[in-house]
This record gives C-alpha cells, sequence and structure tokens, in this order.
C-alpha cells in the first residue's frame, strides 16, 4: 500500500471516528431530547406584599393533563394551583406572597409536577421582611398553633363520607381549600376512602383533587368521581384533600340565618311605622 492509501484510510477512519464519537455525545447529553418540565421565577427573593411570577416548560404537552403548582413553606402547604399548557408546552402562574399562610420568612418551595408523579421539576425562594421563621422553633408552640386552629376549622362531618380500615377517623375538617381526616391509630396496610360532594369541595378543572399525607404528596392516592382513596402506612395521622375552593355546610346556612334576619328586621318596621301612623 502506497503512501497516499495510507493517508486517504487514516483520513476515512478519522471522519468516521468523529462521527461516532458526536453521536455518543449526543446520547450521553440527552439532545433532541426536552427536559420532561422546567419553571423558573421573576426572583429569588421577595418581601410579603409581592407577587411571584411562575413560568415554565413541557417537552411534550399531553392532552387532558394539567400542571400542579404547589407552594409549601414554614407552615407547610401554602398554596395549590393547576393549570394547562399551551399548545407549545408554555405554562405560567403567580402567588401572592401577602396571605397569612406566608407571613413567615424563610424558603418556600415551588413545585411543578405534569400528570405523572415522576414528572416534577422545583424551584426555591426566600421571603423576607416578616415573621421570622425562627419563631417557629419549639415543636410545642407548633403543636399547640396546630391544635389551635384546628379548633377553630369547620366541622365537615356531615358532608364528606369516610371509611377506613387499619385506623380511626378523629374529624374532617375544612382546611385552605381542603378537607382535611385527622387520623389516630393508623397501621400499616390501611386504606382510608371518602366521598366529597363538589358544592362541599370543588375538584380542580380536569376533576381532579390533590392529596397530602401528613403534609407529604401522594403518589399512592387513586380518585373515582368524588371517591379517593388513600392508602395508609403506621403513624399517619393526616390525610389533606385539595380542591379550588371549599364550601362548609354552615356557611349556606348562616346565608340562610341572615336573610331570615334582615327580612324579620324589614317586617318590624315597617309594621312599628304603619302603627304610628295616625288614622284618618
Amino acid at each position: 500500500m502506497n503512501v497516499q492509501s495510507i493517508v486517504l484510510l487514516m483520513a476515512v477512519l478519522s471522519v468516521g471516528s468523529m462521527g461516532i464519537a458526536s453521536q455518543a455525545f449526543a446520547d450521553h447529553h440527552g439532545e433532541g431530547q426536552g427536559i420532561p418540565i422546567q419553571i423558573s421565577t421573576d426572583s429569588d427573593t421577595y418581601d410579603h406584599d409581592s407577587t411571584i411570577s411562575i413560568t415554565g416548560q413541557v417537552s411534550t404537552v399531553r392532552d387532558g393533563a394539567a400542571i400542579a403548582i404547589v407552594v409549601s413553606g414554614p407552615m407547610g402547604i401554602v398554596s395549590v394551583d393547576q393549570v394547562t399548557p399551551s399548545a407549545d408546552g408554555s405554562f405560567s402562574s403567580s402567588v401572592g406572597t401577602g396571605s397569612n399562610l406566608m407571613k413567615y420568612d424563610g424558603e418556600y418551595k415551588i413545585k411543578a409536577t405534569y400528570g405523572d408523579k415522576s414528572i416534577n421539576d422545583s424551584v426555591i425562594v426566600t421571603l423576607e421582611g416578616g415573621i421570622a421563621a425562627g419563631s417557629l422553633s419549639g415543636g410545642d408552640d407548633h403543636h399547640e398553633e396546630g391544635h389551635h386552629e384546628a379548633a377553630e376549622a369547620y366541622d365537615l362531618t356531615d358532608d364528606v363520607s369516610t371509611s377506613i380500615s387499619g385506623g380511626h377517623v378523629e374529624s374532617v375538617t375544612a382546611g385552605n381549600n381542603s378537607v382535611v381526616i385527622a387520623i389516630h391509630d393508623a397501621e400499616d396496610g390501611g386504606e382510608l376512602t371518602l366521598t366529597v360532594a363538589s358544592d362541599v369541595l370543588t375538584p380542580f378543572d380536569d376533576g381532579s383533587y390533590f392529596v397530602l399525607v401528613d403534609g407529604e404528596e401522594s403518589d399512592d392516592a387513586t380518585q373515582n368521581g368524588n371517591s379517593v382513596t388513600i392508602p395508609l402506612e403506621f403513624g399517619v395521622e393526616s390525610v389533606e384533600v385539595i380542591g379550588t375552593h371549599v364550601v362548609p355546610e354552615f356557611g349556606t346556612i348562616a346565608a340562610i340565618v341572615l336573610a331570615v334576619a334582615i327580612i324579620a328586621i324589614i317586617a318590624v318596621t315597617s309594621k312599628s311605622r304603619l302603627s304610628l301612623m295616625p288614622k284618618l
């Protein structure tokens, strides 16, 4: 083989190896395979009178699938939203920091989940200028505050049907756009099923609810219409089913009572005026 042939062969092999190396690099770094979901905020630090603007992108739009956006902070879950991505995969949402649930300073996690629980992304923002998060230190204070809030919560025992195995339902109350079920004596392998009417807890646009078990997102909860079934583990104390709006029954009754009271006042006032009018 002459020198020219050897040089030509080496050139061909070099080009071929470069192509293989480039393909290997692309495969390794996922070229052509977009990240399933990404979110970002317009800042990483906010005060307690701001609006957190959230934007994001999904690589593949799924028909009928919505993006759940959950914000959690020093006091647990503070906001839940559900948005539908546009045709190009982009989406946006916003959270106001002026709510009572976001009055504490510290880090707040914003997590977006798209359909499958494994398709998620999160970002951390910091809130400043409010109540020091350090004031939450001391489990007893936090525990007492939680019980104080529970004591003032609206009782939904008569509005939500529950059945449980491997534990006992202690109370069913209205939370922040949610139904909260307090549980004691939960055992491994137990199961809680609750059925809630849509006029008590309004589901998200796609008809689904968002489920938390002891403050953590549940990957095992299943839903059939307005019935939600949640597997339990030993020691579980709380299950929260979140929608877009909760309407305690007594709120309607209170409105009726108020209306009756107003009508009664008008009637009495009218009668009094008639009695004072001189007879012709």
